[in-house]
């Protein structure tokens, strides 16, 4: 994704770039000697966020200067108007690994969900350590297999020495439970079993007695 910004002078206040339609941000890391402040133009900002996470990297383009690869750390919105206040833009260190939550994706329908099973969507965002180049802006998901009692967890995902997660293997992503009135039927089953046996014995000692 390529963000076109141009370049801001600290004398020019906030507020007035704001009235004429800009928001003020600002680009720095390690390997950027001093903050780079820009100014990007609003609705080109509006229609960026419909199309990225805080893990997709970024490309802006700073007018007349130079081109940024950055991530997202930061964006001030106006908690009345909703609107954009001020953004950070981070240039992460290209061979120093970086932690990230990254969104998960579910595609496809899952056959368990149509028998009338339940969709547990438990993580939402994998937390993640890996180089900036192979952090994906989300991971996708397929549950288009997944029957009732199924399970995708983390370590179904593809994980190497470059991006690891920072949550346990066995953690589930998605599980399909089984509707409650299946549990229900299954738990009042149960306990009819357990509970025929102590009768059956009392039968049989009463008997003996006799």
């Amino acid at each position: 994704m390529i963000v076109q910004a141009k370049p801001r002078s600290l004398s020019v206040k906030a507020r007035r770039l704001r009235r004429e339609g800009y928001v003020p941000g600002v680009i720095y890391g390690p390997q950027v000697e001093a903050p780079v402040h820009v100014a990007i133009r609003e609705p080109d900002l509006e229609e960026l966020f419909k199309h990225i996470t805080r893990s997709t990297t970024l490309e802006v383009r700073v007018e007349g200067g130079e081109t940024y690869h950055v991530f997202l750390k930061d964006i001030q919105v106006d908690p009345i108007t909703d609107r954009f206040l001020h953004v950070d833009f981070y240039v992460p260190e290209p061979g120093r690994k970086l932690v990230l939550l990254v969104p998960v994706k579910l595609v496809g329908t899952a056959p368990g969900v149509k028998e009338g099973g339940i969709l547990e969507h438990t993580h939402e965002y994998i937390e993640v350590e890996g180089l900036p180049r192979r952090i994906p802006p989300y991971f996708e998901v397929d549950i288009s297999n997944l029957g009732l009692g199924d399970t995708i967890v983390i370590g179904d995902l593809e994980w190497d020495d470059e991006l690891r997660p920072l949550h346990p293997l066995d953690d589930p992503i998605v599980t399909v439970l089984a509707p409650k009135t299946v549990r229900l039927e299954a738990e009042e089953a149960q306990e009819a079993g357990e509970a025929a046996p102590e009768g059956e014995g009392a039968a049989e000692e009463g008997e003996a007695e006799g």
